[in-house]
């Protein structure tokens, strides 16, 4: 029998300067959580709500959202980050070829501009988001 665990990508991690979701997180999921940042819940009832269902997962949100909306505009001024990471050939010594996983964190601005098509394509995959605890702190609800 194989047991599958389903939450590996649903996770919330912080450091000193950062807070880390898991890709599978829906908005509904962290507002239920204890370890997400009442301000961010605040952000997500007051915000968020408008746009989208609180069942909705933060990376499908990220992936539908245009830079001419409320919330593109509320994830910028809170530096959201995504960490995304993809395959590539690299040559070895005497001509053998390897793949490699490359693993990048980039803007909103930079992932909707260049990763977001990669994604919907199957060539590069979402690891996981960020946010800073600064911006957030300086974010007024």
């Amino acid at each position: 029998m194989d047991l599958q665990n389903n939450d590996d990508f649903k996770y919330v991690l912080q450091d000193t300067n950062c807070v880390y979701f898991g890709r599978e997180l829906t908005y509904a999921e962290m507002m239920d959580r204890d370890d997400i940042p009442f301000k961010f819940k605040a952000v997500i009832n007051a915000h968020f709500m408008r746009d989208t269902d609180l069942d909705t997962k933060m990376a499908d949100h990220i992936m539908q959202i245009s830079d001419k909306e409320f919330s593109y505009k509320i994830f910028e001024q809170l530096k959201l980050t995504v960490r995304v990471c993809y395959k590539t050939q690299k040559k070895g010594f005497g001509g053998k070829t390897k793949e490699k996983w490359i693993h990048r964190a980039c803007s909103l601005k930079l992932f909707c501009g260049e990763y977001r098509s990669q994604v919907d394509e199957g060539t590069v995959m979402i690891e996981d988001f960020s946010i800073s605890k600064l911006a957030l702190m300086a974010l007024g609800v």
